[in-house]
């Protein structure tokens, strides 16, 4: 979740919970006069009470509709209660949009522990925010855990404490400077504490991302998958041998120059306008244009690989191509291809299903021991029945010789399989049987794109159509 969708939630929730938020406020104001009617004199809330109490209304109602009611009931039992699962999974995805969730949840809870003080005189006592926190996140987590509208996750309670402690240390600052009418240092220093502490910490961890030679590994879990009551069998011998392996560079990788040129070549191939700001989407940028003649598109730049996709947002279809039409629209995109660098020499022209122009460049069976650049991956471009561009799909990877590295054994990449230190997305059940029938070394992208090996195991789950495939880092120190 980035920041646009963050503040897109924001936005749309929150006018849901402001307006609730209202309804509720008046309703207990009218309450209070009906109250202090019935038994004049007794003790009623003042202002600031009254504007505490109704931003704490508008705030419960805005994380109830972030937490539960804007999410589907489809994660029912899900629970995740390995510490600190959600920092490993951004951290091995070097994920901005990840690291902004983190900081989003402490932040949601700030308002509870900044308010709640101002409400009830009784709550500036910090145990009590840190009962209230506790009470009031578990009580949430509980009620998606049972609803099955979110996963109960030890993360979010640790996050959402932060954010409330926060919000306390803030606003107790801001009324001791009020009562003793001057500065009160101890209040303000106790107050940035937190704030200092978190700045820190993520400065170390970009600091020390920054200084690795290589970026981290996507395919690395958050945490080890539970095999204890799995039975593996293989009949394959894994050497204990260790070697080496080339290591690669995607050269486009994270080149924002590279996609304002490639904007401004499309533009002009295909006479579209588009809008002058790119929109962040998780590690990727979009676009939208528009041609001359109203027909929308939608760009989308794969920021870590250099690879794009431009297609029309309007709903069409492909249709076949004439011999002619093949042969005009192959040397056209081929021509603007090969001008602005986009075409490997080696790249093999084909028609798929008489409807896609295809380029494709494979590796070459040495590339691993090689020390040569080589491309890989394909180009896919569609037409529609009115013979403009309905779709142009570049994945093609251009990757540079860097050096080699010595990997790990097979027999080392095993023990890591046998240890649940791989990703899978299906917890295996009580009683599952593992086959494991072939390994081989393949090659990913590492946050940095850095094109690294890996062990690539296969299988099956119980039975051959349920196939199975893991991938283990195969660089030492991965």
């Amino acid at each position: 979740m980035d920041v646009i969708t963050i503040f897109s939630a924001l936005y749309k929730w929150g006018k849901i919970a402001a307006g609730g938020g209202a309804i509720l406020f008046i309703i207990l104001l009218i309450g209070n006069q009906v109250y202090k009617k019935i038994l004049p004199g007794r003790k009623t809330l003042g202002k600031v009470q009254w504007a505490a109490l109704f931003f704490l209304i508008c705030w419960f109602l805005l994380v109830i509709s972030l937490t539960i009611l804007s999410r589907g009931a489809g994660f029912t039992g899900s629970t995740n209660i390995t510490f600190f699962s959600g920092y490993m999974n951004a951290w091995n995805q070097w994920s901005t949009s990840e690291f902004q969730l983190i900081i989003f949840n402490m932040l949601l809870f700030f308002p509870l522990g900044f308010l709640l003080p101002l409400l009830w005189k009784r709550a500036e006592k910090l145990k009590l925010i840190i009962i209230a926190s506790l009470v009031f996140t578990s009580s949430i987590e509980l009620i998606q855990l049972i609803s099955g509208h979110g996963i109960f996750e030890l993360d979010d309670l640790f996050n959402n404490f932060i954010g409330s402690l926060m919000g306390y240390f803030f606003i107790m600052a801001i009324l001791g400077c009020i009562r003793q009418k001057k500065i009160d240092a101890t209040s303000i220093l106790r107050a940035f504490i937190i704030p200092g502490f978190v700045s820190i910490i993520v400065g170390i961890i970009f600091i020390n991302y920054e200084l690795q030679p290589y970026g981290n590994m996507p395919i690395l879990p958050s945490e080890k998958i539970n095999i204890e009551d799995v039975e593996i069998q293989t009949e394959l011998d894994f050497s204990k041998e260790s070697s080496r392996a080339a290591i690669y560079q995607n050269i486009l990788s994270a080149d924002k120059k590279h996609m304002e040129q490639l904007v401004q070549q499309i533009s002009e191939l295909e006479d579209i306008t588009f809008s002058n700001k790119a929109r962040r989407e998780g590690e990727n940028s979009t676009m939208t244009g528009e041609k001359p003649n109203g027909i929308e598109f939608s760009f989308t730049y794969f920021t870590r690989s250099g690879t794009w996709w431009i297609s029309n947002t309007e709903p069409g279809e492909s249709v076949p191509l004439t011999e002619n039409q093949i042969n005009e629209y192959s040397q056209k995109y081929e021509s603007w291809l090969s001008k602005n660098s986009l075409l490997p020499k080696a790249a093999e022209f084909s028609i798929q299903n008489n409807d896609t122009l295809r380029w494709d460049c494979t590796e070459s069976e040495d590339f691993m021991d090689g020390r040569k650049d080589f491309c890989s991956g394909g180009i896919m471009l569609q037409l529609d029945d009115q013979e403009n561009l309905l779709s142009l799909h570049y994945f093609m990877n251009w990757n540079k010789f860097i050096t080699t590295e010595e990997i790990i054994s097979p027999s080392e990449a095993y023990e890591k399989v046998l240890d649940g230190e791989f990703y899978q997305f299906s917890p295996f059940q009580q009683g599952d049987l593992l086959v494991i029938e072939e390994w081989e070394i393949a090659y990913t992208y590492d946050t940095k794109g850095f094109y690294q090996p890996v062990y690539e195991f296969r299988g099956y789950i119980n039975d051959s159509e349920n196939v199975w495939v893991c991938s283990i880092p195969a660089r030492k120190g991965s």
